[in-house]
């Protein structure tokens, strides 16, 4: 049975973020009260309002930008195996895909496929795993094992 990496993988930024929100909101009612509007005292609140819903959406954004590990651990073993099989007698056939992309592809489809049946707290230690397994990776990589690893796991 051939393997898949998802199958292998074993607050501070938001306050930042609203206290920056606050901060620019203040610059901007006081270069407004300053000059576009300087005999008006009471039309803006003496401090910028930052609504919860906007932050809240702010951080989904946010998040949603931040990349999941476990696709990257697709890439990361895709490319590495492509490298890899340059000195082994296999090619893409013998780990089920008809090439790299579609090695990628797959593998990435089995991740939607495993992590839409994740409960939150479940995703999470999912993907704490997946970043584990990188992070395994570079260290073998660095130890020059990171071929015979990957051998073991997708071709033996």
């Amino acid at each position: 049975m051939k393997h898949h990496p998802i199958d292998s993988a074993n607050g501070r930024f938001s306050h930042h973020l609203a206290r920056k929100g606050l901060m620019l909101g203040q610059v901007a009612q006081l270069v407004e009260q300053g000059t576009e509007n300087p005999r008006v005292g009471g039309s803006i609140p003496s401090l910028a309002t930052f609504p919860l819903c906007r932050l809240l959406v702010l951080l989904t954004l946010t998040s949603a930008c931040k990349p999941d590990p476990c696709e990257q651990l697709c890439d990361r073993v895709t490319n590495r195996l492509a490298e890899c099989m340059t000195d082994w007698p296999v090619d893409w056939g013998d780990l089920d895909a008809t090439n790299k992309a579609n090695f990628r592809r797959r593998c990435n489809n089995r991740w939607d496929e495993v992590r839409s049946g994740l409960e939150p707290r479940e995703l999470e230690d999912a993907r704490d795993q997946c970043e584990e397994t990188n992070s395994e990776l570079q260290s073998l990589r660095q130890s020059g094992t990171e071929c015979d690893h990957l051998r073991a796991v997708y071709v033996e």
